[in-house]
């Protein structure tokens, strides 16, 4: 009598052998393998011989490797660029913690305050940048949809990360404000600004996890983010120099006016079905 589970083991103790394969990997592959397995026998396939097809369904172990190598979410190159970029500043932030304090003595609980909110909107800014990429590769083929759902989840990471940076921030600039003012919460713009970007963030968590909407839309939706942090950076001092300021400071903020502007491109563009720019239809491996 033919036993599944020893197959599937024996299976799996050669396919672990090959390069790329982690452990989580290896249960998605074993589950996909047990599900086909089970439509095909339900189907009236002999169990031996169903596992037989499976397996050849799946593809030989090269393959297989090969393709979830694909489908790895640090493969596509704007979310390793992005990485960097988060790393380098994370790590050039760290260091200015520590040396200017020596240089100019700062009071830890604002430099907290501003340290975790740059964190936190940069995060905003690189999220948008990514929408932007996918925007654009989407334009000419549409992303498979394991390797969206990988991007999906690896954003959805990020995006996290942001959102404890940006709260952490807003909480430690409501903690200042008390010891120095006597009040939590005053109402000022730069505190709307940073709620905005928390609520924003949290949302954005949020319609990920329970997916809510599409993958192209969540990418879609990171443009409208970036631009909530920006409007929460560049808003308040339209508000705070006066009515009779904002013509000029409207001028002096054109650069953030022309980063709002291909913002809003390029999210209309996102709403535009994937590979518009490619005459032959394709997939984005």
């Amino acid at each position: 009598m033919h036993n599944l589970d020893q197959s599937i083991a024996e299976w799996r103790k050669n396919i672990s052998r090959m390069p790329g394969l982690g452990p989580d990997t290896l249960d998605e592959l074993e589950n996909h393998l047990r599900e086909t397995i089970s439509e095909l026998v339900e189907s009236g396939t002999p169990e031996r011989e169903a596992v037989q097809k499976a397996m050849e369904q799946l593809g030989l172990v090269g393959e297989v490797t090969a393709e979830f190598q694909k489908l790895s979410p640090a493969t596509w190159l704007p979310l390793r660029i992005v990485t960097v970029i988060a790393g380098v500043f994370l790590l050039v932030r760290s260091a200015c913690g520590v040396v200017l304090p020596q240089l100019r003595p700062l009071d830890s609980l604002l430099a907290a305050h501003v340290y975790l909110l740059l964190l936190g909107f940069g995060a905003g800014v690189l999220l948008g940048v990514l929408g932007i990429c996918f925007v654009i590769q989407r334009s000419f083929a549409e992303f498979s949809t394991r390797r969206a759902e990988a991007l999906a989840r690896a954003v959805g990471r990020f995006a996290a990360w942001g959102c404890a940076f940006t709260t952490l921030g807003v909480i430690l600039g409501m903690v200042y404000s008390q010891r120095e003012w006597g009040r939590l919460w005053g109402w000022s713009p730069r505190e709307v600004g940073g709620l905005c970007v928390v609520l924003w963030q949290a949302g954005f968590l949020a319609v990920q996890r329970f997916r809510r909407l599409s993958v192209s839309s969540l990418f879609v939706a990171s443009l409208a983010g970036s631009s909530v942090v920006l409007l929460a950076v560049s808003g308040p001092p339209l508000f705070e120099w006066g009515t009779h300021m904002y013509g000029r400071a409207l001028l002096s903020h054109w650069p953030v006016l022309l980063v709002l502007v291909v913002n809003a491109l390029f999210f209309f563009v996102g709403l535009v079905p994937a590979g518009w720019l490619r005459l032959r239809k394709g997939v984005v491996s």
